[in-house]
């Protein structure tokens, strides 16, 4: 159902692993007391991605440059007013944003690709998308969003995760 309407490119800025640092600030930067050294250290670490690990990953989703347009992956998990991400990065980039409508039922959608979770409300049209999202575990909710675009008419969508999470460090054994 999804062929061809996943994302074009995904990247994660960091890995995630329980107890360590990035996924620390990851649960740090969301809680209601709102950590701003965490948020410093969080948007920091995804602008210097951008600047320097951006341009290969637009060239791999079939961008011609910098997207015209960002979004997020919206809560599923009924939280209210703005995520925590869009104050993050919203000062920082100098791009229109993409806005979704969630289903009513959306809290309840589990851990699975669903393309009907959202709704585009922006014209986005044959315009290169970047989909922003803060922590990827099966990566649906970020898929759902980029099927939601391509289905509205997104040229391009490339998919940029702050923090990968594991229960573990990836450990590569040397043969």
């Amino acid at each position: 159902m999804a062929a061809g309407l996943l994302a074009d490119a995904v990247a994660s800025v960091g890995e995630a692993v329980r107890g360590q640092p990035l996924a620390v600030d990851l649960w740090r930067y969301k809680s209601e007391s709102g950590d701003e050294s965490a948020r410093r250290r969080l948007r920091l670490m995804l602008l210097r991605f951008l600047r320097d690990q951006g341009p290969s990953l637009w060239r791999a989703a079939g961008m011609e440059g910098f997207p015209q347009l960002w979004t997020m992956v919206p809560t599923g998990r009924g939280r209210f007013g703005e995520h925590p991400l869009a104050e993050l990065v919203a000062p920082c980039l100098r791009i229109p944003r993409v806005s979704f409508a969630q289903r009513p039922d959306a809290a309840d959608r589990g851990r699975e690709l669903d393309p009907t979770w959202l709704r585009v409300l922006t014209p986005v049209r044959d315009q290169d998308v970047l989909v922003l999202d803060d922590t990827w575990v099966t990566g649906s909710s970020a898929q759902s969003a980029a099927v939601a675009l391509k289905l509205a008419g997104a040229a391009h969508v490339a998919i940029v995760v702050l923090g990968r999470h594991s229960q573990s460090p990836l450990v590569l054994a040397n043969r």
